[in-house]
């Protein structure tokens, strides 16, 4: 029945192919002079509901689903960072993902910014909240865009503003870099069982004792402690922990989300039965307290790079094919080698600070494709170890950034329904459900992506051995 609703947007589909038209750019890197400090600033902007009496869906589960009522809103955190030249933005979204369209719009209202600050990077990533309205359209009723045009203006506007208040609030201090492992705390529910469960810390600390603090805590799982039954709109355990950090120190905090694929999810902390609001409460002052455990810290020498380049992805969902020509998924296709006969653009990006790599993932990356634990001799070399070879020490994730292409699935693990190929899940021998495939680009972004990370990091390091 499900596969019936779509063929009849095919037709719409060939309609529409005349629109499509080619793209190619240069990678883009910039390295920056060795400085003698960091220079960081914060800001944040809550995103207001519109006035509207149009529906808000919910995103990350059930299609069709309204929001009835508010936890907290969800808000636009930006960072600005730079050692003394040019400096590069991180703007964190909390929502369940952003589609290139929209993060261009962004970056094009701060186009007369960045011009006059020197800022050659702007990157805008979704924290993956399940408890956030509707930004990718996928949650509409069946082939309706789930997207609210006024949510989604406010959305561009906090994150414009939130980017400008953060070089406002630039100031001069040390970066340093901490971890600690939350007990017990992430479980994988799909095999293999494969995922990071380090909390990494990189925490600003001002020369001035006026300015407040910032610390940029990265963490690999799925932000939906308030699980599937919520209709209430939240910001999720990303929200809780930058609420308790700011309670306990004063600082400021941006959530980055690591490679979350698989699906990679925290634990439930409550008995039955299940309370929703309970839980989150719980699983952000777990988290909040893990990270204020961390007392061993190393500093960073104020060195900063930035590279990206675009990456053309076959596009085999057909789902996916006709998503983008409803409307309700704004990537731009080319002409391509995905079975439908066109691609996805794309980008890939990586940032360094001292010696810790973040790496600009448009999607949800299985873990398996970063440490390589799990993965067969068909996929793509692990980015861990392309990492390595170009002297990287410490390599962070930040998934779903400048884009959102879906998970991002090992070749060797990749099985889709033959009988409805991206429509329908399908079980495998073992009786693993294999669900994430159906959101998923196709079997070789895995591969196209790790060759683009080994490009791209040719641009900012030297490859040693």
């Amino acid at each position: 029945m499900k596969t019936m609703r779509f063929l009849s947007f095919l037709l719409s589909v060939v309609l529409l192919l005349p629109l499509l038209s080619s793209c190619a750019e240069a990678p883009q890197s910039y390295v920056a002079p060795e400085g003698e400090a960091w220079f960081m600033g914060f800001a944040s902007e809550e995103i207001p509901l519109p006035e509207t009496d149009d529906p808000l869906y919910i995103a990350g589960y059930r299609q069709g689903k309204e929001i009835t009522g508010v936890l907290d809103l969800q808000r636009a955190n930006a960072v600005w960072m730079d050692t003394g030249d040019a400096g590069v933005l991180l703007i964190g979204i909390d929502c369940v993902g952003l589609g290139s369209d929209t993060v261009n719009k962004i970056r094009e209202e701060l186009s007369d910014f960045c011009r006059q600050t020197n800022c050659v990077s702007v990157n805008v990533y979704a924290t993956h909240t399940h408890a956030g309205v509707d930004t990718l359209g996928l949650w509409g009723p069946i082939a309706v865009d789930g997207k609210n045009d006024a949510f989604m203006e406010n959305l561009i506007h906090a994150a414009v503003s939130a980017a400008k208040g953060a070089y406002a609030d630039r100031s001069q201090g040390k970066l340093l870099l901490g971890t600690t492992v939350p007990e017990d705390l992430l479980y994988d529910s799909r095999r293999p069982q494969e995922y990071d469960s380090t909390l990494y810390q990189l925490r600003f600390v001002p020369d001035h004792a006026d300015q407040n603090g910032i610390r940029l805590l990265s963490y690999a799982a799925h932000a939906e402690s308030l699980r599937g039954d919520n209709t209430l709109l939240s910001r999720d355990f990303p929200g809780a922990i930058s609420d308790g950090i700011k309670a306990a120190t004063g600082d400021d905090t941006l959530f980055l989300p690591g490679a979350i694929g698989g699906l990679i999810m925290t634990r439930e902390l409550v008995d039955e039965p299940f309370d929703a609001t309970e839980n989150l409460r719980l699983t952000g002052e777990a988290l909040t307290k893990a990270v204020l455990s961390i007392d061993s810290e190393t500093e960073l020498s104020p060195s900063l790079s930035i590279a990206s380049e675009k990456v053309e992805i076959p596009l085999d969902n057909t789902l996916f094919l006709c998503y983008r020509f409803l409307g309700i998924l704004g990537n731009p296709a080319v002409d391509g080698e995905g079975e439908t006969g066109y691609s996805l653009v794309s980008e890939l990006g990586v940032l360094a600070l001292g010696n810790v790599t973040l790496a600009l993932i448009p999607g949800e990356i299985f873990p398996e494709l970063v440490s390589g634990n799990g993965l067969g001799a068909e996929d793509p070399e692990p980015l861990s170890v392309i990492a390595r070879r170009h002297g990287i020490e410490n390599l962070l994730i930040v998934s779903l950034c400048n884009d959102e292409l879906g998970y991002i699935v090992p070749p060797s693990d990749y099985l889709i329904n033959p009988d409805a190929p991206y429509l329908d899940g399908i079980e495998d021998a073992t009786g693993e459900n294999h669900y994430e495939e159906t959101n998923s680009t196709g079997i070789r972004t895995a591969a196209l992506l790790a060759e683009a990370f080994e490009e791209i990091l040719s641009l900012i390091t030297e490859p040693r051995g």
